[in-house]
């Protein structure tokens, strides 16, 4: 199979998650939801359900990523407009 240049510029950002979720299960993977903030995890997500829709995997997934992702987004906004 021969992998092209986008596919790979696309799978590159989504590198330092593989390890988090081969092992989310243990406990001391359980920090990492509270230690990243918001306003990085949420974009992060919606990325990664980009990548899910490029790489062709059921809607489902897509559109579990799409909905964690505009949540976790909403919830940035929402903090960062009652901080200031």
């Amino acid at each position: 199979m021969n992998t092209k240049t986008v596919d790979a510029l696309i799978l590159i950002p989504l590198i330092p998650v593989l390890p988090v979720l081969a092992t989310w299960w243990l406990p001391w993977e359980r920090w990492l939801g509270g230690k990243i903030p918001k306003y990085i995890l949420g974009p992060y997500i919606l990325y990664g359900s980009f990548a899910a829709w490029h790489f062709r995997l059921d809607w489902w997934s897509v559109a579990l990523g799409v909905v964690w992702g505009a949540s976790v987004s909403v919830m940035a906004i929402i903090d960062a407009t009652r901080k200031s």
